[in-house]
């Protein structure tokens, strides 16, 4: 695979991504476009009990985006709160802003990240205002897609559940500004999406340790009967029956 061929004949929009194979052993993609434009997105929810390739699987995520893009096309905000190795190997992309981890342990940079993304939601409103009031980033070609992957958000919001705001303002603004969310996490609890809910228009649920979570995640409770495999999952767009998936 040579990225750079596939930058150079890049068009400036977002494409899919492959992030495995459904049930016939079809290509299954990632389209976290919005639904106008052809996709799934432009947020989504990403839930997996230990040992169920959660890690690997947003690796693939990730890795599919730097692949198919150019960073002209898109950047990734990388954020670990428990300070695994998920996205230390992709600090070297060119496309990666920012790879934050340990947050549990460094509380004053869950401050510095929230300036931060709020910064950033700031200077994309005032970009486009000032190339005339567009609607949508997507008009403005120097403006990137900004990707933000947040592994273990669900214990974040319990230590810091002021940032419930941030990410409720991202899934808000996020479609027009260019921006878009997956929020992954171990467990889902009842509540503990805070209002985040209607935006994640997407969700992938790996094996889970309930019944009550695969429903909160997919509407069903397939996903606790999924085998005990790494990588076996389903992904839910929108109001569709959920896709079975081995990632």
């Amino acid at each position: 695979l040579d990225p750079e061929h596939l930058w150079d004949n890049d068009t400036g929009a977002l494409r899919g991504i492959p992030i495995g194979t459904d049930g016939s052993g079809v290509p299954l993609e990632l389209d976290i476009r919005e639904a106008a434009a052809g996709g799934i997105g432009p947020h989504g929810l990403c839930v997996g009990a230990t040992g169920s390739g959660k890690s690997e699987l947003l690796r693939t995520i990730a890795l599919g985006m730097i692949a198919r893009h150019p960073p002209a096309t898109v950047n990734l905000i990388l954020i670990d709160f428990k300070g695994g190795a998920t996205f230390l190997d992709l600090a070297r992309a060119p496309h990666t802003t920012a790879v934050v981890t340990n947050l549990d342990e460094e509380a004053h940079l869950v401050d510095r990240m929230r300036e931060a993304l709020t910064g950033e939601i700031d200077r994309r409103q005032r970009l486009l205002r000032a190339a005339g009031n567009l609607s949508a980033a997507a008009e403005l070609p120097e403006l990137p897609a900004l990707f933000i992957i947040v592994d273990e958000f669900s214990e974040m919001l319990s230590r810091h559940p002021e940032f419930a705001d941030v990410f409720v303002a991202i899934g808000r603004l996020g479609r027009s500004l260019g921006m878009h969310l997956l929020l992954a996490s171990q467990r889902l609890e009842e509540g503990r999406l805070r209002g985040l809910d209607s935006h994640l228009s997407y969700r992938i649920c790996l094996k889970t340790l309930s019944e009550s979570e695969s429903r909160m995640v997919i509407g069903v409770p397939a996903a606790h009967y999924l085998p005990a495999r790494p990588g076996a999952g389903y992904l839910k767009a929108g109001a569709a029956d959920p896709v079975p998936f081995h990632a």
